[in-house]
């Protein structure tokens, strides 16, 4: 009986040799097309870190460039960054920032009334807010080199202290307020507003709060309050940066004002600001 079977097992080789070369020969294409597939994706990574490697020259530039983003305690910036390099170790910064101011105690509401349903849908709110503030920033200063080379010379620390004009624009807050007439029966409308000792009492109410009006209204009604500023802050770079990411920023900075800055009804307002920040900044650098 078994050499019956190996007798069959050898007849049917030829038949069942050329299927299985022809599986094999599949297989050995769709391995190839991956190959090929493979080979383009990491050549259009190389392609894209040429190009990165084209913004970030080595540390021997007298200009740089940058467009930098910060997270602050108190909100966030925006902003740019201008350094003319006299020496490795030796720098001039000129920098432009627009930033928010936000308090801690800024909660987010929804309204909540539906007694005035066609009055239209609540909305979301910060209850007790009265202003929006913003500031820009125009500082001048320097940049003192603590570690030039660490991790193998690819890494350096260095210590930046800007001062300058700051402008704080104090933008009032809207809210859509319900009021109610009664003639007799109760009909209630809208009245858009901003906080004032004349509303204070309704304006706190939250349930007389619809929502808040566009982020538009008030915008000619802005209040300018000139100052003055100073920061400081821990600037990390790569000594050879081959990357969009220049400059790591860790610091703070402190602004003082000509009068307070008002954000929340119901909290202290001082004429100064304070805030701890971290953040990235990009650009170009040249000769």
């Amino acid at each position: 009986m078994f050499k019956y079977s190996l007798l069959i097992t050898f007849l049917l080789i030829p038949f069942l040799s050329p299927a299985q070369q022809g599986i094999w020969d599949g297989s050995k294409e769709q391995l190839t097309k991956v190959k090929e597939e493979g080979s383009k994706k990491v050549n259009k990574v190389k392609q894209w870190k040429s190009h990165a490697e084209k913004w970030g020259l080595d540390s021997n530039f007298n200009y740089g460039l940058s467009l930098s983003g910060r997270l602050n305690t108190n909100g966030w910036s925006g902003g740019l960054q201008y350094i003319i390099q006299q020496k490795h170790s030796n720098r001039t910064v000129w920098q432009l920032y627009f930033s928010e101011i936000r308090q801690e105690k800024e909660i987010k509401q929804q309204g909540t009334d539906a007694s005035y349903s066609y009055l239209g849908k609540t909305g979301a709110y910060i209850f007790g807010k009265v202003n929006n503030a913003y500031t820009l920033q125009l500082g001048y200063g320097k940049e003192q080199m603590l570690f030039p080379s660490l991790m193998d010379g690819n890494l350096s620390v260095s210590l930046r202290y800007i001062a300058g004009p700051t402008l704080a624009m104090m933008k009032p807050y809207y809210l859509k307020l319900i009021y109610v007439d009664y003639n007799p029966d109760p009909v209630a409308h809208i009245q858009s507003e901003k906080y004032s000792t004349g509303n204070d009492a309704h304006f706190l109410e939250q349930g007389n709060i619809l929502g808040k009006e566009r982020w538009s209204k008030g915008l000619t009604e802005i209040k300018y309050i000139p100052g003055l500023f100073g920061e400081v802050y821990f600037a990390i770079e790569p000594d050879r940066p081959k990357a969009f990411i220049k400059t790591i920023m860790i610091g703070a900075n402190a602004a003082f004002y000509a009068s307070k800055i008002e954000i929340i009804a119901d909290r202290k307002a001082y004429p100064y600001q304070a805030s701890f920040f971290v953040g990235l900044s990009f650009g170009k650098r040249w000769k």
